[in-house]
């Protein structure tokens, strides 16, 4: 299992952000359950993704601040067949450019303990959210 994920600093904030994640920092208590809400992650609110996926996209949102209505999930891709949305393989974060700077850091230098395959930002239709897609099966090491 990886090291702690430390709690990201977001450019002209004045703390940084700071989630309860327990011991471990990966979200799981000195008892080995979970300290996010519930043992399983809900994937309804981002669409049906697969249960991995839910579970970095729920610890991203822990982090960050944000809610489940900032990211889209599981989502029909009729121009781009090859996209990981409709696997249920990827999340879409609709952050500001200061908040999105600092999750994409943040998911690059944790992509193997979240299960990332790769982050787009700040590229060709992804200047307004932050895309991650994930391996499948991936393990991340934790759960909601």
């Amino acid at each position: 299992m990886a090291g702690p994920l430390p709690a990201p600093v977001i450019p002209g904030a004045d703390v940084a952000l700071s989630p309860d994640l327990g011991e471990s920092g990966l979200g799981i208590g000195a008892d080995g359950t979970s300290v996010l809400a519930g043992t399983a992650c809900p994937t309804a609110g981002f669409g049906g993704v697969d249960p991995h996926v839910a579970a970095a996209g729920f610890h991203l949102i822990t982090v960050f601040g944000l809610s489940e209505s900032d990211v889209g999930g599981l989502a029909y891709r009729p121009g781009n067949p090859s996209s990981d949305h409709p696997r249920g393989l990827a999340l879409d974060f609709m952050v500001d450019s200061d908040t999105g700077d600092a999750l994409a850091a943040y998911a690059a230098e944790h992509a193997d303990a979240l299960g990332i395959s790769y982050i787009m930002w700040q590229v060709p239709a992804h200047y307004d959210h932050v895309h991650i897609s994930f391996r499948s099966g991936a393990e991340v090491g934790f759960g909601c």
